[in-house]
């Protein structure tokens, strides 16, 4: 293609040179057309051959290894590896809750390759469930026959953590023929919009971006499905799925039903719930065993106490002694402190780590104070009490704004996420007030616009009295112009208030160096070309949606016809109402028309960069690939065929202005070079809209901030290379306009960096979201008191705080409770606070 490109400009110019006839050249040309097709189809059937599918084997391998290595890593955290870690112990769950056990027995033996791992460890009854900690993984391989498990518990109980041994466990001992164990939140799943396998699909894809890699599920078939799909299809994912009590009341016996549908009793599971509104449903997962997790002991519970942070060396801290006597007892404090979390909570406030204290006390607090009967007359009381208490001890000094974050996190999660635990950074755009994001980045490329234009402008303008040395108001004017048709369009504004902008800002530019009708009629032409365009635009835009280059361009196309036909037509009449002395009006008004296409054509670029934004992805971009885009090739390719036509149009309608004497005054030579100037930017189009985003690569370590960092590089990359494609295209095509007299080399040059500047903005907010986190991280600092660096903060509360645990790329609230207690909490401090400070 290159060489198609090469010897097209090179029979040009030898065209030129030696006067040789338009048909022997455009011959010369169209002949390599075809070879030149043919070659570059094989290369691309070639590539693809070569390039084949991703191995599944592989993919369950590489899923495995990323599991395990973040649970592990969650594990060390949350104190699982401890030296004395609070044991979990566990029960047969009531019989209705659970298949019989002997007909499970008969059904696991009757399976035509018999049950997995044999019958040896089987125990006679349900009652051999029996167990604690790592046992739970020997009681799902071994002592259950059809590997189906139900985990039952109190709120707090620690079920997540022991689905967390269990999973490890199971990583531990899997062989490369067994599934690997996901944990699944099921608090994000609404059974009436997504099948069980299709919400399985997309959180294993949010959490493993590289899995939404095309395959084909069937060798035989052609018809790809990402490689998350394929795996769950194939039976190598075993379901961990955690929180069924977290679902609305109302889908929870249609989810238990479709999660026994989907997930045959020959396929291993696992699932969790509260035991009360397990049993509220009325039905039972099919094939399933029970347990239920016991209170934790009471001498295990005042052992764990007395291992807090504050506690002395040497001796037993007599400040416990009164609450221990409670263990075991069915009273307030007794019933709040039999679970992992409730004693967690106490031991966080009341033996807080060295260095962290209550704001404004002196002394900790005294843990008999739970003992209050007027303050905490049941459980639930003694639970919101430690809950509050929490954030403050956890944090010190720093808690109210901490405390007032996270409160605000938790109500964005219960209000507009709909209950869901994942706090994701790309998400935040949404904690935003309406539009506000749009209006920020317009006023930023707005600002960038008019200093670009006016600079430009000043630099390279060689009309007598403008540029350097000349009147400066022309060259700001112009700015203006564009920065204000930039910032309002973006911005979602209406057309009349666009056009009247448009209008205030010509006359300050044009009524420096002309005066008479024609100024006047270039004034309201500005205007006139904005109110004319916006519905079309609106028509164009709705028509091709997606983020193909060809909708960009097609906008730009119709903006600069629009533009070109209301500039021309309405200053030739201008111009025969009050022609000039020494230019004829017809030369006027062909300048006025390309003036006019080059105006029209950066608003329908402002105007897709305004769309763009309305239509940006909520969710993070990977990595940058190639390939070849025949949609950019046809975008690029249609712009520089319209933009010829109108420059011949033009040229033959009204002689040349700017460069009477240019040899490319003939129609047919500016067709010609059209061609030739449409094939070069369709080329470039192709290579430069080739670009895409593709997610990380199998080896990739998955966490928010390298997430953060993966989209921060490719907003660059993809705004860097949509804005030289841009430029290079756009360029292409005003440069046919100015060697035919129509504008000045200034004019044109400027209008090509404007485009660059807008395409790439749209490069970036098509394809990532970072731009969007920047806006909303800026402005939840300034107007609701958050910290400047939000991933920081984020990242201290999982790694030091305990209030947060990261789940791949995601973080969540470390117990729902926590998420739902402060979102109810109306917490506000004064923005004055100064942010957290960042421990390691």
């Amino acid at each position: 293609m290159l060489l198609v490109v090469c010897g097209s400009g090179a029979a040009l110019i030898l065209a030129s040179a030696y006067h040789l006839g338009l048909a022997g050249t455009a011959a010369s040309v169209v002949m390599g057309l075809g070879p030149a097709f043919l070659a570059w189809e094989a290369f691309r059937h070639d590539r693809r051959e070569a390039v084949g599918m991703p191995d599944p084997q592989e993919a369950v391998a590489a899923l495995a290894a990323e599991v395990r290595d973040q649970w592990e890593d969650e594990a060390k955290i949350r104190g699982l590896y401890q030296p004395r870690p609070l044991p979990i112990a566990w029960r047969t769950a009531d019989a209705e809750l659970a298949e019989d056990w002997s007909l499970l027995r008969a059904s696991a033996l009757a399976w035509p390759n018999g049950p997995p791992g044999g019958a040896v460890g089987w125990p006679s009854s349900a009652d051999g469930l029996a167990g604690q900690d790592q046992e739970i993984g020997d009681v799902f391989l071994s002592r259950i026959p059809t590997r189906r498990l139900v985990v039952l518990g109190e709120p707090g109980s620690g079920k997540t953590m022991l689905l967390v041994r269990l999973l490890l466990e199971l990583i531990e001992r899997r062989t490369a023929e067994d599934p690997v164990p996901v944990l699944f939140s099921m608090a994000t799943w609404d059974p009436e919009q997504w099948t069980l396998e299709e919400w399985m699909a997309r959180q294993l894809c949010q959490s493993h971006p590289w899995l939404l890699a095309p395959m084909r599920a069937n060798p035989a078939t052609p018809e790809n499905h990402f490689l998350a799909e394929v795996l769950i299809s194939r039976h190598e994912i075993l379901p961990v799925l955690d929180g069924f009590d977290e679902l609305p009341a109302a889908l929870r016996a249609e989810a238990l039903a479709a999660v026994s549908r989907t997930l045959g009793v020959r396929q291993p599971v696992v699932i969790s719930s509260r035991a009360g509104e397990y049993r509220a449903t009325g039905v039972r997962l099919e094939g399933a065993a029970a347990i239920e997790l016991r209170a934790v002991d009471p001498h295990e519970a005042a052992a764990f106490l007395r291992r807090g942070a504050s506690e002395p060396l040497s001796g037993t801290n007599s400040r416990w002694h009164p609450v221990e006597a409670q263990f075991g007892t069915p009273s307030p404090v007794g019933r709040a402190l039999s679970t992992p979390l409730g004693l967690f909570l106490a031991r966080t406030l009341y033996s807080p780590r060295p260095g962290t204290s209550l704001p404004h006390s002196s002394a900790a607090p005294v843990p008999s104070e739970l003992l209050e009967a007027g303050r905490f007359p049941s459980r639930q009381a003694v639970d919101q009490h430690l809950l509050s208490g929490f954030i403050p001890a956890s944090y010190g000094p720093d808690a109210a704004q901490a405390r007032r974050v996270l409160a605000r996190l938790a109500r964005h999660l219960e209000e507009e996420g709909g209950g869901s635990p994942d706090i994701t950074w790309w998400d935040l755009r949404q904690l935003l007030p309406p539009r506000r994001a749009a209006r920020t980045v317009a006023a930023v490329l707005g600002v960038t616009v008019f200093v670009t234009s006016a600079a430009a402008t000043l630099m390279t303008a060689t009309t007598p009295g403008i540029g350097r040395g000349g009147n400066i108001v022309y060259c700001l004017g112009a700015g203006a112009l564009y920065g204000l048709l930039t910032a309002l369009t973006v911005a979602g504004v209406g057309r009349h208030l666009v056009a009247v902008a448009a209008c205030a800002a010509a006359f300050v530019q044009y009524r420096v160096i002309v005066a008479g009708p024609w100024s006047a009629a270039d004034i309201f032409t500005a205007g006139l070309t904005v109110w004319l365009a916006f519905p079309a635009l609106r028509r164009v835009a709705g028509r091709l949606r997606g983020t193909s280059p060809l909708r960009s361009v097609a906008l730009a196309v119709v903006g600069a016809l629009i533009g070109g036909w209301a500039y021309g037509a309405l200053n030739y009449l201008a111009f025969t109402v009050a022609p000039p002395a020494s230019i004829p009006p017809s030369t006027l008004a062909g300048y006025s028309l390309r003036q006019g296409a080059a105006l029209g054509l950066f608003l329908g670029l402002a105007y897709a960069a305004r769309v763009a934004l309305t239509e940006a992805p909520i969710g993070p971009g990977g990595r940058v690939v190639w390939r070849w885009n025949w949609s950019g090739f046809r975008a690029a390719f249609g712009l520089g065929g319209a933009l010829t036509l109108l420059a011949a149009w033009a040229g033959q309608a009204a002689p040349p202005m700017i460069s009477p004497a240019s040899t490319f005054a003939d129609v047919s030579t500016v067709l010609l070079a059209g061609v030739i100037v449409a094939l070069m930017a369709g080329m470039v189009g192709a290579a430069g809209f080739g670009l895409t985003v593709r997610r990380p690569d199998l080896a990739s370590a998955i966490s928010p901030r390298t997430v953060l960092a993966q989209d921060q590089a490719t907003s660059v990359a993809m705004g860097f290379s949509t804005g030289i494609a841009f430029m290079i295209v756009f360029g292409l095509a005003a440069a046919l306009i100015t060697v035919t007299g129509g504008i000045s080399i200034s004019h044109a040059g400027s209008v090509t960096l404007l485009c660059g500047l807008l395409g790439a903005a749209l490069g970036a907010l098509q394809h990532t979201s970072y731009i969007l986190f920047l806006v909303a991280q800026r402005y939840l600092a300034r107007h609701e008191g958050f910290p400047r660096d939000l991933m920081a903060f984020l990242d201290e509360a999982h790694q030091y705080r305990g209030v947060l645990r990261q789940i791949g790329p995601v973080y969540q609230f470390r117990h729902i409770d926590l998420q739902r207690h402060l979102a109810r909490e109306d917490y506000h401090e004064p923005r004055s606070n100064p942010p957290p400070s960042v421990s390691g």
